[in-house]
């Protein structure tokens, strides 16, 4: 072969040695460019997950006694603190523990009118002209069967079972609990109410802390009895108690010329209650039970 043949064969050798090593090259730099993008991103989804997962099962924080879920949760429990429970009066904290297993059907029938819309304005706008059996006219208030299952639900838990009877009351006691069940319409009806008189016993309340734990919430609160009397002199005394069965009281005021009592002032004197919530799959806390502690 003469040299100009050989010559030639080397360059077309050279040729295609420096363009396979080009082509390597593209191919290497493409394939770490490929493993720089997706690499981290996938390790970081799976680092993120990791984080959601764990921070799920491990929510351990006190929440704020402001707080929304705070205030809604602390005004469901507190619908007992009024005299115009009548019988049901402090039923929340009658016992030192109480859950849903617990609670009689007529129990379950008073807190699902508590939770009807209308309960805040003593039930204003389901009141309705009607006429009594000798003809003379009054006021009724009437709820649904319906809406006394959905108030059960809305603080039980969807589907809570109970049968419909009628609370303890009767018509003789100007509160709330005095609502009678009417099977031949499915309604519970009751007179209006119109509690007369001043002052009217009460359950003071102070919201102490709010703990959130995985899917339950937990509310602590102290609690005092508030009751009056009326002297011969007309004069109205303030009596504080730690419960209701109790004889002695915590403290007491002579409203005309002490008017000083603060729940803040006896809280280590009192009773505390936790109240257990927990969140149900339609994103919605329910009370699981209440316990003195």
């Amino acid at each position: 072969m003469s040299k100009e043949k050989q010559r030639l064969v080397l360059y077309y050798i050279m040729l295609i040695l420096v363009i396979f090593s080009l082509l390597l090259g593209f191919h290497l730099i493409r394939k770490n460019k490929q493993k720089v993008s997706i690499e981290p991103v996938m390790a970081d989804k799976k680092v993120s997950d990791t984080l959601e997962i764990k921070e799920s099962q491990t929510v351990d924080q006190d929440l704020p006694l402001d707080s929304d879920i705070a205030l809604e949760l602390l005004e469901k429990v507190s619908v007992f603190n009024n005299y115009k429970a009548g019988s049901y009066y402090g039923y929340f904290y009658n016992q030192d523990y109480m859950d849903i297993s617990m609670i009689s059907d007529d129990a379950k029938v008073i807190i699902g009118i508590t939770q009807n819309e209308n309960f805040a304005n003593d039930f204003l706008n389901a009141t309705y002209d009607a006429v009594a059996p000798d003809g003379t006219p009054l006021d009724v208030i009437i709820l649904s069967k319906e809406e006394i299952q959905e108030g059960i639900n809305s603080f039980f838990g969807p589907n809570t079972s109970y049968t419909d009877t009628d609370l303890i009351d009767g018509s003789d006691y100007c509160g709330f609990s005095k609502f009678k069940f009417d099977n031949t319409r499915n309604v519970y009806m009751s007179d209006p109410i119109t509690c007369s008189g001043f002052p009217k016993p009460y359950v003071d309340s102070k919201l102490m802390r709010v703990h959130q734990s995985g899917d339950k919430i937990e509310l602590y609160v102290k609690i005092a009895y508030v009751k009056y009397e009326t002297t011969n002199s007309e004069e109205v005394v303030q009596y504080i108690y730690k419960n209701k069965a109790d004889l002695q009281y915590l403290e007491k005021h002579m409203l005309l010329s002490d008017n000083s009592y603060d729940i803040n002032n006896i809280l280590d004197k009192l009773d505390t209650f936790k109240f257990t919530f927990t969140l149900n799959s339609n994103n919605y806390y329910y009370f699981t039970k209440v316990e003195k502690i």
